[in-house]
Protein backbone atom coordinates (compact mmCIF):
# COMPACT_ATOMS: atom_id res chain seq x y z
CA UNK A 1 0.00 0.00 0.00
CA UNK A 2 1.30 3.18 -0.94
CA UNK A 3 -0.15 6.88 0.67
CA UNK A 4 0.45 10.08 -1.32
CA UNK A 5 -0.22 13.88 0.04
CA UNK A 6 -0.68 16.37 -2.52
CA UNK A 7 -2.94 19.95 -2.36
CA UNK A 8 -4.81 20.63 -5.22
CA UNK A 9 -7.20 24.02 -5.66
CA UNK A 10 -6.79 24.40 -1.96
CA UNK A 11 -7.88 20.54 -0.79
CA UNK A 12 -5.23 18.36 0.39
CA UNK A 13 -5.89 14.90 -1.23
CA UNK A 14 -4.71 11.70 0.38
CA UNK A 15 -4.51 8.92 -2.11
CA UNK A 16 -4.18 5.67 -0.77
CA UNK A 17 -3.29 2.91 -3.37
CA UNK A 18 -3.30 -0.97 -2.32
CA UNK A 19 -5.49 -3.16 0.05
CA UNK A 20 -5.31 -1.50 3.67
CA UNK A 21 -5.25 -4.40 5.87
CA UNK A 22 -2.08 -4.16 8.11
CA UNK A 23 -1.18 -2.32 11.21
CA UNK A 24 1.27 -0.19 8.95
CA UNK A 25 -1.04 0.17 6.65
CA UNK A 26 -3.55 1.93 9.13
CA UNK A 27 -0.37 3.88 10.89
CA UNK A 28 1.03 5.18 7.13
CA UNK A 29 -2.80 6.66 6.62
CA UNK A 30 -3.14 8.04 10.27
CA UNK A 31 0.32 9.50 9.80
CA UNK A 32 -0.38 11.25 6.73
CA UNK A 33 -3.99 12.66 7.86
CA UNK A 34 -2.18 14.26 10.72
CA UNK A 35 0.41 15.70 8.50
CA UNK A 36 -2.10 17.38 6.39
CA UNK A 37 -3.28 21.18 7.10
CA UNK A 38 -5.21 21.72 9.48
CA UNK A 39 -6.93 25.07 7.44
CA UNK A 40 -7.68 22.81 4.85
CA UNK A 41 -10.09 20.36 3.70
CA UNK A 42 -9.00 16.78 3.55
CA UNK A 43 -10.25 14.63 0.56
CA UNK A 44 -9.21 10.72 1.09
CA UNK A 45 -9.38 8.64 -2.32
CA UNK A 46 -9.15 4.63 -1.90
CA UNK A 47 -8.19 3.69 -5.15
CA UNK A 48 -7.48 -0.10 -5.16
CA UNK A 49 -8.84 -1.40 -1.96
CA UNK A 50 -12.17 -3.13 -0.84
CA UNK A 51 -11.49 -3.14 2.66
CA UNK A 52 -10.41 -0.79 5.41
CA UNK A 53 -9.33 -1.43 9.03
CA UNK A 54 -11.44 -0.54 12.19
CA UNK A 55 -8.45 1.27 13.58
CA UNK A 56 -8.81 3.85 10.53
CA UNK A 57 -12.42 4.00 11.13
CA UNK A 58 -12.27 5.03 14.46
CA UNK A 59 -9.31 7.62 13.72
CA UNK A 60 -11.37 9.28 11.03
CA UNK A 61 -14.50 9.05 12.96
CA UNK A 62 -12.91 11.02 15.67
CA UNK A 63 -10.80 13.57 13.34
CA UNK A 64 -14.65 14.36 11.74
CA UNK A 65 -16.87 13.73 14.97
CA UNK A 66 -14.29 15.47 17.65
CA UNK A 67 -12.21 17.16 15.99
CA UNK A 68 -14.51 19.10 13.76
CA UNK A 69 -11.93 18.21 10.58
CA UNK A 70 -13.39 18.52 6.91
CA UNK A 71 -12.95 15.21 5.46
CA UNK A 72 -14.43 13.50 2.61
CA UNK A 73 -13.74 10.12 1.47
CA UNK A 74 -13.83 8.56 -2.32
CA UNK A 75 -13.48 5.10 -3.21
CA UNK A 76 -13.22 3.61 -6.42
CA UNK A 77 -14.13 0.08 -5.00
CA UNK A 78 -18.51 -0.47 -4.83
CA UNK A 79 -17.17 -3.23 -1.99
CA UNK A 80 -15.68 -0.82 -0.01
CA UNK A 81 -18.87 1.76 -0.62
CA UNK A 82 -21.11 -1.05 0.31
CA UNK A 83 -19.18 -1.55 3.72
CA UNK A 84 -19.31 1.96 4.82
CA UNK A 85 -22.79 1.45 3.93
CA UNK A 86 -23.58 -1.50 5.99
CA UNK A 87 -21.92 0.04 9.05
CA UNK A 88 -24.15 3.39 8.35
CA UNK A 89 -20.91 5.45 8.20
CA UNK A 90 -21.18 6.47 4.37
CA UNK A 91 -23.28 9.81 5.81
CA UNK A 92 -21.00 10.79 9.16
CA UNK A 93 -17.56 10.46 6.95
CA UNK A 94 -18.92 11.77 3.41
CA UNK A 95 -18.14 8.70 1.53
CA UNK A 96 -18.98 8.41 -2.35
CA UNK A 97 -17.78 6.78 -4.93
CA UNK A 98 -15.24 7.84 -7.08
CA UNK A 99 -16.82 8.93 -10.38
Amino acid sequence: MVVDVAVESGVTVVKIDGTIKSVSDSQSIKDAVLACRGDLPIKILIVNSFSITSSVIGFLLKKVQADKADITIEVMDNRLLELFESLNLAEALRVSKKK
